[in-house]
């Protein structure tokens, strides 16, 4: 078991929303810590990355003049 020490404020407003989500504070506070640390843990996918590089001055410009360059740079 742990005791946590909240300032006055904080603890009415995690009273408040325990109350309008129909949980106790402790359930409650066990949910956030649920969806905080499945976050944190997420897996990073392709999908993630897709469109990052979209503004980047590497790929600005024709396609295919990006790809001779790189072919170039082996020359």
């Amino acid at each position: 078991m742990q005791t946590l020490e909240l300032k006055d404020e904080l603890a009415i407003q995690l009273n408040q929303v325990a109350k309008q989500a129909h949980l106790s504070t402790n359930d409650l506070i066990e949910q956030l810590l649920k969806q905080y640390i499945n976050k944190e843990i997420k897996t990073v996918t392709f999908d993630d990355f897709i469109g990052i590089l979209k503004d980047s001055p590497t790929f600005e410009g024709d396609p295919l003049a990006i790809q001779q360059k790189m072919r170039n740079e082996w020359d």
